[in-house]
């Protein structure tokens, strides 16, 4: 073993071996191999990163169709960094389009790759393009509903409440195909105003089907569309309320508006001719003729009256009076009985009434009526009140004056020796009385006096009269009467 070790050759061949496994000691890394050099690097395959087109002048062309769309890339780089980048984020392929006009087209594609990855496949490398030219033009917007209302409810026009003016953009060739621009809403079951504030805009071709690659500007509207119920335009007729100062009259009335819009349920409005008492005048804030402002309100069962407030003008001017005789009017005499005056003998009384000029000039006979009440007469002599029945805006001169009348009740069938035809006896006064079956009709006038002073004209008085002029004309209408006992 001494002379192998002694030996000059034996000795250099120990000295390579030793520098040898000396080199491979410094240079071993215990936690790693020999591949880990390349290890630390990887590939990624992108099945389809989607193609981006940039630069194309919108307001010239349109790109009606890219082929590919998607590109397949396989990409390298370390793991790290292709683990944390998201496909759909960190790769990006480009069309650019700045330099393409009208027309199919081959263009090449561009890559914009994250830091630190490399490219080193991508496929395909170029894309075909279909450009055309575009123009923009205006159209009206139209409004189409759908469905129906509520039972009874009626839809009105729509309106947009943006504008009806719509911006429509395609290609030029096709512009000429368009049919209509309208957009639609469902007022199914509505029973009140439906209002769509993001309404789609549809561009329609002339055969009815929807352009979808049309570019629409606004491509929604806010589009309202009222709902109501039943109308019915019918005449306004006026109420009155309160009482002018002393010494002046209501010579005139007049509404700007004879008529209104009523809704509510179609039989209440079949049942209604003209609309009362919607419309209230206080005449207690009126101290000289002049225009005031009245609400137009919904009655009962009304839902809803247009317009919701009128101008009213009315004219005053200095009372006068008048004295009337009249003859009272017997009604609701019980069958079987007959009357016959006592107090005055011939049944007339003398009346003095207020108002103004014009309205006391237009009185007629039937206008001012003084009516007794029978249906509780018995047989005997009886003082019976008086009902009053004076025109609107006609007073009692008086207004505490009371009247009444003195009867003879008799029964009409026991014998007297006179008046065996049975046709009624003739009072001294030379005025027979209204047997049942003449007895003028009820007094169907709507005034009526709901206030402290019995009796006067609610048109000036203390009540309401609700008789009012249909026509709401310019001189009240005399037989619109007032009542007073």
């Amino acid at each position: 073993m001494d002379k192998w070790l002694s030996h000059p050759t034996i000795l250099k061949i120990l000295s390579v071996a030793i520098a040898l496994m000396l080199w491979a000691m410094v240079h071993f890394d215990a936690e790693s191999t020999p591949a880990t050099v390349t290890s630390n690097m990887d590939t990624k395959v992108i099945e389809a990163a989607a193609v981006t087109a940039t630069g194309l002048d919108e307001t010239k062309y349109a790109l009606v169709n890219v082929e590919p769309t998607v590109v397949r890339m396989v990409v390298e780089g370390r793991k790290a960094n292709l683990l944390k980048i998201n496909e759909d984020e960190g790769y990006a392929v480009h069309l650019d389009l700045s330099d393409v006009t009208a027309g199919e087209h081959v263009v090449p594609l561009t890559y914009d790759l994250p830091k630190g990855i490399s490219l080193i496949e991508m496929s395909p490398r170029s894309a075909t393009v279909d450009v055309v030219e575009i123009e923009t033009k205006t159209f009206e917007l139209g409004v189409a509903t759908e469905g129906t209302p509520a039972n009874g409810y009626i839809a009105g026009e729509p309106t947009v409440k943006s504008g009806t003016i719509v911006n429509i953009t395609l290609p030029k060739d096709e512009m000429a195909l368009v049919g209509a621009v309208r957009t639609t809403v469902d007022i199914e079951g509505a029973e009140k105003t439906v209002v769509n504030k993001k309404a789609q805009v549809v561009v329609y071709d002339t055969e009815g089907e929807a352009m979808e690659h049309a570019i629409i500007k606004p491509a929604t509207v806010e589009v309202e569309v009222p709902v109501t119920p039943p109308l019915k335009t019918m005449p306004l007729q006026l109420s009155f309320t309160g009482s002018l100062p002393d010494g002046l009259s209501v010579s005139s009335v007049k509404a700007d508006i004879d008529k209104v819009a009523v809704y509510g349920d179609q039989k209440l409005l079949d049942s209604m001719d003209t609309y009362t008492g919607g419309v209230v005048v206080d005449l207690s804030k009126i101290k000289e003729s002049g225009t005031v402002k009245a609400k137009v309100t919904a009655v009962g069962d009304v839902k809803m009256v247009e317009p919701a407030e009128i101008n009213v003008e009315v004219t005053v001017v200095p009372s006068e009076t008048l004295t009337l005789d009249r003859s009272v009017i017997m009604n609701d005499l019980p069958e079987g009985l007959k009357a016959a005056f006592k107090e005055p003998a011939d049944g007339h009384i003398s009346i003095t009434v207020r108002g103004a000029p014009n309205i006391l000039a237009a009185i007629q006979d039937d206008d001012v009526r003084l009516i007794a009440d029978l249906s509780e007469a018995k047989v005997g002599q009886a003082t019976f009140p008086l009902l009053v029945k004076l025109p609107r805006f006609i007073d009692l001169a008086d207004e505490s004056q009371k009247f009444s009348i003195k009867l003879d009740i008799t029964d009409k069938n026991a014998s007297t020796g006179n008046n065996s035809d049975g046709g009624g006896d003739v009072p001294a006064g030379g005025q027979p009385e209204h047997p049942p079956s003449q007895t003028p009709p009820p007094d169907t006038g709507t005034g009526t006096d709901s206030g402290s002073n019995n009796g006067t004209n609610t048109g000036t008085g203390n009540g309401t009269n609700t008789g009012t002029d249909p026509d709401s004309s310019t001189e009240p209408d005399p037989s619109d009467s007032n009542t007073s006992e």
